[in-house]
């Protein structure tokens, strides 16, 4: 269920297995829109890419099985806020494991940044808060309240299927009572987005040497998934918390019927990730 949600709720088995077999050149389109890599960095970029999804595939992709087919264990009964959340606990460890794979080369990488791409870096990050706050910050707390529960009707119809009234109304009730707040969240992110460009022109002005530059970028992931901002760590963690105890709400309200369809779409993200697996 949540790991569904960590892979952008895709719709159709085909369009996982595009993605992933995609990865390294959608990765790497979308980080050049980030930095604009120039000649030098552009193959080397591309091959530590390759390398890396080659290691996804044969480590961690079946890690994300073993979390599926635990999460098919779980949704034929009812369930509690903690296993949900432990479940998600799992998740966020595994997509941990693939920025730490990855911080060694980024190490190495960083201090080659030049002060035009750091300024490139910065722009990128203010259009990204611009459509942030078009999207997500626009119209009344009730607009954007309904713009929410919309989603998260689907995303739960993707997991079960139609939900009946008494279900949509669990879900309605669930956004209602949430702390969700939109401008916390915006602030956070211009926190990060500050705080990674501070590390990063750190980084290409003194070009320490690897096992620092390492150190500097570790200090930096773990301010992101931990903030130094005890009110948004506070807000965080409590989000998680009123997002399991709603899943579980909502689950505690399906059929078997429901159930059954879930254990089934979750099936089918089970066999294209053992199919990804096999392709070498």
């Amino acid at each position: 269920m949540l790991i569904i949600l960590g892979f952008g709720l895709l719709q159709a088995c085909s369009a996982v297995r595009l993605a992933y077999n995609q990865a390294p050149d959608l990765a790497y389109w979308w980080l050049d829109g980030y930095v604009d890599f120039n000649e030098t960095q552009s193959p080397r970029v591309r091959d530590e890419l390759t390398r890396l999804m080659a290691w996804h595939r044969t480590s961690e992709l079946p890690k994300y099985v073993a979390l599926l087919q635990k999460a098919q264990l779980m949704l034929p009964k009812d369930t509690t806020a903690r296993e949900v959340c432990a479940l998600f606990d799992e998740t966020r460890t595994l997509f941990d494991s693939v920025s730490n794979k990855a911080l060694p080369v980024m190490a190495e990488f960083a201090p080659t940044l030049t002060a035009e791409q750091l300024s490139h870096l910065k722009r990128k990050y203010a259009k990204n808060n611009e459509e942030y706050a078009k999207e997500r910050l626009k119209g009344t707390a009730q607009e954007r309240a309904a713009r929410r529960f919309k989603q998260a009707v689907e995303r739960s119809e993707m997991l079960y299927g139609k939900l009946d009234e008494v279900q949509i109304s669990a879900v309605k009730l669930a956004i209602e009572q949430s702390s969700f707040d939109v401008v916390l969240n915006q602030k956070e992110r211009e926190r990060r987005q500050k705080d990674a460009l501070d590390t990063l022109s750190g980084l290409s002005a003194f070009k320490p040497a690897p096992q620092a530059s390492l150190a500097a970028l570790r200090a930096y992931v773990e301010r992101s998934a931990k903030s130094p901002d005890l009110t948004y760590r506070t807000y965080a963690d409590k989000i998680v918390q009123e997002s399991c105890t709603a899943f579980t709400t909502v689950h505690a309200s399906t059929t078997s019927a429901q159930r059954t369809k879930a254990v089934e779409n979750l099936q089918d993200y089970v066999v294209d990730m053992q199919a990804l697996i096999k392709q070498k």
